[in-house]
């Protein structure tokens, strides 16, 4: 995951003084005054969006042509998921001042939000022109680059953005994630060092660092970032999925269900993770709610052949052996050399009475895994 870096709001001329006012206004006034509607347009970061958004629609209502207002009104837009109207102030704002370097910058970001690499590549190039040496506009461009899966271009940019900026943790970490991604884990390990070295509090480094230590063997110190990112980010459910699934592998099934549990509450809309808890609560014995979980998994990715080995298993140590050869059979038809569905098929088949059908799976399972009878015996079937 990248992450672009957002400037967004820029002050304009304000009353002085009308921050001490604000602190006593009620939070849903639609109707500021003139000097109210210019420090909640223009003013600092700590005024919020919808107090920004009241500020800049009243600005916009005595002087429909304020430009700045126009940005940060679309700016506001774009924060709150709205991308017509967002595109609609930058466009009027781009269109009333082109040497805005800000207006095209945010516009990029917006552009970037709908998936639109095209026109936010070309946005943010136009920022640059305009100001070259402003690293942030190198950074978002990069990540465009790469949603194009253009690797060159997105490395060249990250490489300009640290080369303006030597403390910005963000291009470290965009850079280092760039490098992951494509195999290049010693450079990865370099970049993401020093954004935790710049940022000690940046949890996005911790978890992709965790990925390459995890992917490099070394466990314990995976794990460890993996618990200093969820500390950072409690919510952050990749990252919390990513570390079940190690405890999973290390077959410690008590931790990796808290952590799908974890994953689940902060995102329910990935049915690898449902499938996954499956699996772990099967292997656990609470057979009922691993129906339940592979249920959700496959009205979410129906015909999954994963998802229909774990609710075989779950239908398998049911006992319900017609019900675990029917999802076996399924899934062995969309994935023919799937080694955990044929071991489990002919158990079933053994179960049944079918000796001849059990051999035949079990030995084809056995020619594609040699241990596949021990990783059965961990999940408590024989």
């Amino acid at each position: 995951m990248k992450y672009n870096h957002e400037v967004g709001i820029r002050a304009g001329l304000c009353a002085i003084g009308t921050a001490l006012i604000l602190l006593a206004l009620p939070a849903a006034a639609q109707s500021p005054s003139p000097a109210q509607a210019r420090q909640w347009c223009f003013g600092t970061d700590k005024v919020g969006d919808d107090r920004r958004l009241a500020g800049c629609s009243a600005v916009l209502q005595a002087n429909p042509s304020n430009a700045l207002a126009l940005a940060n009104r679309g700016e506001i837009f774009r924060r709150k998921g709205d991308a017509e109207r967002a595109l609609a102030d930058l466009n009027r704002a781009i269109d009333l001042e082109p040497n805005d370097a800000i207006a095209w910058y945010n516009r990029g970001i917006a552009y970037d939000d709908l998936g639109d690499r095209d026109h936010a590549i070309a946005d943010y190039t136009r920022a640059i022109r305009l100001k070259p040496n402003d690293a942030l506009y190198y950074n978002n461009r990069g990540n465009s680059y790469i949603g194009k899966n253009d690797y060159a271009h997105a490395l060249a940019d990250y490489d300009q953005a640290i080369k303006l900026d030597r403390t910005f943790a963000l291009a470290y970490f965009n850079r280092g994630t760039a490098y992951r991604e494509h195999g290049e884990a010693d450079r990865a390990l370099a970049d993401l060092d020093m954004a935790i070295r710049l940022d000690p509090n940046y949890g996005p480094a911790y978890g992709n660092r965790a990925r390459i230590f995890r992917d490099k063997g070394e466990r314990a110190r995976a794990l460890a970032d993996f618990g200093k990112s969820l500390q950072l980010m409690p919510n952050n459910d990749r990252d919390a999925y990513a570390r079940a699934n190690m405890y999973f592998d290390d077959h410690d099934y008590a931790r990796a269900l808290e952590n799908y549990d974890r994953a689940i509450k902060a995102n329910a809309s990935y049915a690898g993770v449902f499938n996954a808890r499956c699996m772990t609560r099967a292997i656990l014995g609470q057979l009922q709610e691993a129906l339940a979980d592979c249920e959700q998994s496959l009205r979410m990715r129906p015909g999954d052949p994963y998802t229909l080995d774990s609710r075989a298993l779950t239908y398998l140590k049911l006992g319900n052996l017609d019900a675990a050869i029917a999802d076996y059979d399924a899934a062995l038809s969309a994935k023919p050399e799937l080694d955990s569905a044929l071991y489990g098929r002919g158990l079933a088949k053994r179960k049944k009475g079918d000796a001849d059908g059990a051999e035949r799976d079990i030995a084809a399972a056995r020619a594609i895994n040699a241990g596949i009878a021990d990783v059965f015996a961990r999940y408590g079937v024989q």
